[in-house]
């Protein structure tokens, strides 16, 4: 009965990485230099300054076919969300079988017109897409390609877009900024992308973001809600494993009134140290004392509503 009144109101509201050839890939030198029971509500409600979804609605992963992506997109499988999994060949790499819930479609992120395709009709659009060798440039990917699908967005009303960049990213005089900006100058893209999309969205109603900045990225087990940290003003950073990272896409849809227009790094707890020896600590595995250093701006939380309640606003 849920199911067929659903269907009922959605049909009366349907009615109206590229460097240059001679470098090696910029993720196969990072993995290999830092690889070191879900419950969902039966009703989500949205906050009244965002566009309310249908719960058949799907989820849009650009770039699926990452590694950070492909987690979100098995993880939205796993709690049988719809997913429109998008990739330049329009090929998800994953996909095992016949699967209802699941949309391959084709979406280069440098070409506006397939980016339109891609978003329409969406409850959330998780950009998980970053330059490769066969990809495009960081300017073309982490900045332009990131601002197409910002305005696509923003065209058609989809009301949550989740951005996965990187921690460090507005600090240019730390270690890991200068390491990951020697790949085509990422890191400097990927800010100006930021700042393009928060610019965007100033004073836009029904529609919201969120800037989602991991340390660095590993393959290990998921370590859930209670084991993370979220901080703010890029000054603490850590290890986080990058199902954890897509937990945290998924999750942030769910409160936009806590998450909506912000920008926060997210890592491990026990992880947790200043940008300027995060990086030979996450290259050594190291832990730390969660109260080694403290930005001030720390979130911890039991529950991802909790983890998420506090942040500020951009």
């Amino acid at each position: 009965m849920k199911f067929l009144f659903l269907c009922s109101i959605v049909s009366c509201l349907i009615s109206t990485e590229a460097l240059s050839a001679d470098k090696f890939s910029r993720r196969a030198l990072i993995d290999s230099v830092c690889r070191t029971a879900f419950i969902i509500p039966t009703s989500t409600l949205l906050s009244s300054q965002v566009s309310q979804a249908s719960d058949l609605d799907p989820f849009c992963v650009i770039g699926a076919n990452g590694k950070t992506g492909t987690k979100c997109v098995q993880e939205l499988l796993q709690r049988n969300f719809p997913v429109r999994a998008t990739s330049r060949s329009g090929i998800y790499n994953e996909a095992q079988g016949e699967n209802k819930l699941l949309e391959s479609l084709a979406c280069d992120v440098t070409k506006p017109s397939t980016v339109e395709a891609a978003v329409r009709g969406t409850r959330a659009v998780i950009f998980a897409a970053s330059a490769s060798k066969t990809g495009g440039t960081p300017a073309q990917v982490d900045n332009d390609g990131l601002v197409n699908v910002a305005k696509a967005c923003i065209a058609a009303k989809v009301p949550h877009l989740v951005i996965v960049s990187s921690g460090s990213v507005t600090k240019p005089d730390s270690p890991v900024f200068k390491f990951l900006n020697l790949f085509g100058r990422i890191m400097e893209e990927k800010i100006k992308g930021e700042d393009s999309v928060r610019s965007l969205y100033a004073g836009v109603e029904g529609s919201t973001y969120t800037v989602i900045r991991p340390g660095g990225l590993t393959e290990e087990p998921a370590r859930g809600v209670s084991a993370l940290e979220l901080n703010q003003g890029d000054a603490k950073s850590g290890r986080i494993s990058r199902f954890d990272v897509a937990s945290i896409c998924i999750e942030s849809t769910f409160y936009p009134a806590q998450t909506g227009g912000t920008t926060f790094e997210c890592y491990d707890a026990d992880t947790g140290k200043s940008l300027n020896s995060v990086g030979l600590s996450n290259i050594m595995k190291q832990t730390t004392d969660t109260s080694d250093f403290q930005t001030g701006y720390e979130r911890r939380g039991d529950t991802w509503k909790a983890i998420f309640t506090g942040l500020q606003k951009d």
